[in-house]
């Protein structure tokens, strides 16, 4: 049988053969067929869209350091409060690094650079 194999999918869409093969699994690429073991797609399958995204609201959210104020004082107070139970509190120290990521001025790979910096100088 003449088809796409899930490796060759993979390269020529950009995705994780894991991901194709859920695909198949699920019927949402039509015409793949299951042959002992391993699934075939027709040489003209195309990729189908990603329903797993309804809105775009939670795409790149990681990147994303826009937090209003409201938001980060409200988190800050729920963090505070969690350790507070555990007995725990959080250093000005770290309260500062946290206001310096809500402010979107700096990206969390700069402060954790600079406290790698901090404390290899004390070793």
């Amino acid at each position: 049988m003449e088809g796409l194999t899930i490796k060759e999918a993979s390269e020529l869409w950009g995705i994780s053969q894991r991901r194709i093969s859920a695909l198949c699994k699920q019927g949402r690429i039509r015409g793949a067929v299951k042959a002992d073991g391993v699934w075939i797609l027709p040489p003209d399958s195309k990729k189908p869209r990603d329903a797993r995204i309804r809105n775009g609201n939670y795409v790149n959210w990681r990147s994303n350091t826009n937090m209003s104020s409201e938001d980060f004082k409200s988190n800050l107070k729920n963090l505070q409060g969690t350790f507070a139970v555990e007995g725990m509190s959080i250093s000005s120290e770290s309260i500062l690094n946290l206001q310096r990521l809500a402010s979107g001025k700096f990206s969390c790979y700069e402060i954790v650079a600079e406290l790698k910096q901090k404390y290899m100088q004390r070793m």
